[in-house]
């Protein structure tokens, strides 16, 4: 009988965390019987479409914590799984601990971008040395940031994140002109607004282009008004939260991401592996993905203006963004495919379940 793994998901979105764990249970399924636990949301759609099975969690919020331990009991006592894997936040490892000591607990820490991100890098440390078996983290910065906190080295080990290559592409609405896209949740730390300011510089030089945004989120109203407050809407293109996003992204020419903070964003990866010349933000684990000038192009974050110019020599340069693109996709192939990231988790988990 195979061994049985509960993935817990802190929420259910349509972003890089929920694509991570889709990605990484199509890999690991022929060996293991898995269960996602999670609050409702639009994310649900990637489970389904792939057949993953799921069972409703609520999201932890101060004011439900017997609630949340109630049902989480519940599922713990009926499923039985034989390990529990976090993915996100650290809080499910007190609670799965304090419910079934026994079974070997695993967090994957993605990354904190709000206004107490230390703190919760320190609250990490913590949970996973006394409540956790093993903590993954998806890039270097990461885990060296987690050991300084006070994470013993033991309990840390790096994989990074990997997605599948993809047959299912497809079209955005009719554009003539180059394409500038993201795929991002519509929240501060993704540094949208800086993406839109360049954009307002780059459509005084260069008239044929226009910005595709996928993704929702609560600055999305921000940005339309900013977005009007410029009289730039003939090239902003707001799409939405759509399922599958990187089914789109071989609709770019350049793929940005202008992020404040990140890990290791799975949208860049993706861009890589639909073979998509990149501009980042210099921030957390993106160096580590992105080598500036030969993978991508590096910029400061919060600067409308570096952006603009990175972008700008892309739209003149068509060999550059070639050579990028090529060298980006080369990368993904060797370092982050979904085959690497599924083998070294995989070897995590035998070890704990020997």
């Amino acid at each position: 009988m195979a061994q049985k793994i509960l993935y817990i998901l802190p929420f259910m979105n349509l972003g890089g965390t929920e694509v991570h764990t889709v990605e990484l249970i199509k890999g690991i399924r022929s060996e293991y019987e898995v269960l996602v636990a999670g609050p409702e949301g639009k994310g649900l759609s990637l489970l389904e479409e792939n057949k993953i099975p799921y069972t409703n969690l609520p999201g932890l919020t101060p004011f439900d914590i017997r609630l949340y331990r109630s049902i989480l009991k519940s599922i713990l006592r009926d499923y039985k799984p034989d390990l529990i894997h976090i993915q996100g936040r650290y809080e499910p490892a007190f609670f799965s601990k304090k419910i079934l000591s026994s079974t070997p607990v695993i967090i994957t820490c993605h990354g904190y971008g709000n206004s107490i991100a230390l703190w919760d890098y320190k609250l990490t440390a913590i949970t996973g040395n006394n409540w956790a078996d093993k903590v993954i983290a998806v890039c270097n910065n990461d885990k060296e940031l987690l050991i300084r906190l006070g994470l013993k080295p033991k309990k840390v080990t790096l994989i990074y994140n990997g997605v599948s290559t993809i047959e299912d592409r497809k079209s955005l609405p009719q554009f003539e002109g180059l394409k500038i896209g993201t795929v991002a949740s519509l929240i501060k730390r993704k540094g949208i607004n800086y993406l839109i300011e360049a954009i307002d510089l780059i459509v005084k030089r260069f008239k044929d282009i226009g910005l595709f945004i996928i993704g929702e989120g609560e600055e999305r109203e921000k940005l339309e008004s900013l977005v009007e407050r410029l009289k730039i809407k003939r090239y902003i293109f707001f799409l939405g939260g759509l399922p599958f996003a990187r089914s789109y992204i071989n609709n770019f020419d350049i793929f940005v991401l202008p992020s404040l903070f990140e890990s290791l964003p799975v949208s860049i990866i993706e861009a890589y592996a639909e073979k998509k010349p990149v501009v980042a933000s210099n921030v957390g684990g993106i160096p580590e993905l992105v080598i500036d000038e030969e993978t991508g192009i590096l910029v400061p974050p919060k600067d409308s203006k570096a952006l603009a110019y990175a972008i700008e020599r892309l739209i003149k340069d068509e060999k550059l963004r070639k050579k990028l693109a090529e060298n980006g996709y080369n990368r993904f192939i060797k370092e982050f495919t979904f085959k690497v990231m599924v083998e070294r988790t995989q070897a995590v988990y035998r070890d704990i379940l020997k």
